[in-house]
């Protein structure tokens, strides 16, 4: 079992979602608790590989979830979240 922090930025974005907006959402990142690896756990994720540091992304619906994955501990630390076409125009389609 992996432990998930989200960074306060990404906290913040997440709590101005409407309620049941922010219950799919924080359903979605617990996923990442079971496997935050691409094809492995449910949820659709990706490594990013233009990243300096191995970095992930899980696509939610119309929001995106970067990641970056630290063996030990085994936790997985949300760095950003935004809607998909926030992350479209931050970091072209990934």
């Amino acid at each position: 079992m992996w432990k998930v922090l989200i960074e306060q930025h990404a906290l913040d974005f997440l709590d101005s979602l409407p309620p049941k907006r922010k219950a799919i959402v924080k359903e979605s990142l617990k996923f990442l608790k079971e496997s935050p690896y691409p094809g492995k756990g449910r949820g659709d994720k990706k490594e990013i590989e233009a990243a300096s540091k191995r970095a992930y992304r899980m696509r939610i619906g119309d929001y995106r979830a970067f990641y970056v994955i630290e063996e030990t501990p085994k936790t997985v630390k949300v760095t950003e979240l935004m809607t998909a076409e926030a992350a479209h125009k931050k970091y072209g389609r990934l």
